[in-house]
């Protein structure tokens, strides 16, 4: 009897101190808090954006001033303070860096040694390279439309580029969203495809906001789809 005393008294006890250190404590009325989140809105055009990062663009505003300077490409500057596409901006990690990224354009695509044509070399600079090679690159990596977070879905789609043409149809982008909670998306990533370097190719920075079009920031620049490539992921 004794004992189920004991047991009864201790559970009141311990409900006792606790209300009564609850009591002690004043209850906190307010806290400092500053809400925040992520803004994407760059408040500058796409060209603005570039050259305020040269730290990261300087290698393709070089590209777009290249073939520029040719009468045959005159339209793919202006495309860039356009609206109505999308826009892949490559980093100089993806085209010209030969220091530490071994899947740059510069490193993947060899100048022709006349030395010695057994060691070709990586580029240094967009004047070894044909223009039509640049324009091509460029043309590939602006997406017609609007695509961005509120289009791209888990659904696999070939997105059309400023290279797709009736001449070159297979020059698309296979484009779908990751169905994980990090929501990243992913370029160009499919079946059959055999260059390691490539796969699980998605933006360093996506859904970017500027003032003319949305853009997605790429450390690896893409190359359109085999035939094969293509007719397996329809």
């Amino acid at each position: 009897m004794c004992m189920k005393k004991i047991f009864l008294i201790m559970p009141a006890l311990l409900v006792c101190v606790a209300f009564t250190a609850c009591k002690k404590l004043p209850l906190q009325e307010g806290y400092d808090y500053t809400p925040s989140h992520y803004d994407n809105k760059l408040n500058k055009s796409v060209v603005d954006f570039m050259k305020s990062r040269p730290d990261l663009f300087s290698g393709m505003l070089a590209a777009i001033d290249y073939v520029d300077t040719d009468p045959a490409y005159k339209d793919i500057k202006p495309l860039y303070a356009g609206t109505g596409n999308t826009f892949l901006l490559l980093t100089n990690n993806a085209l010209t860096e030969l220091e530490t990224d071994t899947t740059s354009f510069f490193t993947r695509n060899k100048i022709a040694n006349p030395a010695d044509p057994s060691k070709p070399f990586s580029g240094t600079s967009w004047a070894q390279y044909d223009k039509k090679l640049v324009a091509d690159l460029l043309r590939y990596h602006i997406l017609k439309g609007r695509q961005d977070y509120s289009t791209i879905t888990s659904k696999p789609v070939w997105l059309d580029t400023y290279l797709t043409s009736e001449a070159n149809p297979l020059a698309k982008i296979y484009v779908y969203m990751k169905g994980d909670r990090d929501g990243f998306f992913y370029l160009n990533n499919f079946a059959l495809f055999p260059h390691t370097w490539y796969l699980e190719t998605r933006p360093r920075t996506p859904n970017l906001q500027a003032t003319n079009a949305p853009v997605h920031v790429m450390d690896k620049y893409l190359i359109p789809p085999s035939k094969a490539q293509f007719d397996n992921n329809k």
